[in-house]
């Protein structure tokens, strides 16, 4: 295992723990290749021009995101997307493997059968895997949604909060990539030269993994793509931010004549 990805598994260990998801015990799948995904179309005749990518928790499966009524949220909006959930556990990022799976296995595929808007969305662990899908890939995402999603180790983010902010914060020291990187990314939001996929972001308002939010991203994103909910790591604020996510994105809508589809 490189350094890079030992250190990125330590970071996620930590925080999984942190989150108070472990149960029994951190869960470690072996990784798939192809990646398995539960696919999820809006009509069983028709394909979508747009599809959402859902990713899960670290101690979740596709089918936990499918019951919890994430799926069902999109359809009760009317929105014109299929969706897919991909199962991105941990031990694709264990093994380094998750961007070329999620790529190779679920993005070109989709890419392939025509769909011409891809959006990333996750919560967690998935929220993680959304943001760095999308900063390897931005030229594959249309947008993306990251709820409670991990970002770096919290001494790290101690020094953003003192900073006052990604808008002030510049990284002390060498770059450590699983400490920095996905940071500097985010930053860019700000800069009027780069044009990453449109951001929405969010935590419970007790996370134990909530950032320091909103001071983190302040200056970053628009208010309107922050978001927040009562409740800790748990699917109570991760439902509730969805839905409102949902009223928010500027994802196509069905029209009344293709209702019936």
């Amino acid at each position: 295992m490189s350094r890079w990805r030992g250190v990125v598994w330590r970071c996620l260990a930590a925080a999984v723990l942190a989150a108070g998801l472990s149960g029994c015990g951190l869960l470690l799948r072996a990784p798939q290749v192809p990646m398995d995904a539960l696919t999820l179309p809006l009509s069983p005749t028709a394909r979508s021009q747009t599809l959402i990518v859902l990713m899960p928790g670290a101690q979740e499966v596709p089918q936990d995101i499918v019951r919890e009524g994430f799926v069902a949220q999109v359809r009760a909006r009317g929105i014109d997307a299929d969706v897919v959930v991909a199962d991105a556990h941990l031990g694709y990022f264990h093994n380094g493997s998750f961007e070329q799976r999620l790529h190779d296995d679920v993005v070109r595929p989709a890419r392939a059968q025509g769909y011409r808007s891809i959006w990333m969305a996750g919560i967690s662990l998935g929220g993680f895997g959304a943001l760095r899908y999308a900063r390897a890939h931005p030229e594959e995402v249309a947008g993306v949604i990251a709820l409670a999603p991990y970002v770096a180790p919290r001494l790290v983010l101690q020094d953003v909060w003192h900073a006052g902010g990604l808008l002030r914060w510049q990284p002390v020291g060498p770059i450590r990539p699983a400490d920095h990187e996905l940071l500097l990314w985010l930053k860019g939001y700000a800069d009027p030269a780069q044009a990453p996929p449109p951001l929405y972001m969010g935590y419970g308002e007790t996370d134990r993994l909530q950032p320091f939010m909103p001071p983190l991203m302040a200056g970053i994103l628009p208010p309107e793509r922050l978001l927040a909910a009562p409740g800790g790591h748990d699917w109570a604020p991760w439902k509730a931010m969805w839905a409102d996510v949902l009223d928010r994105v500027p994802l196509p809508r069905v029209q009344p004549s293709a209702a019936a589809r």
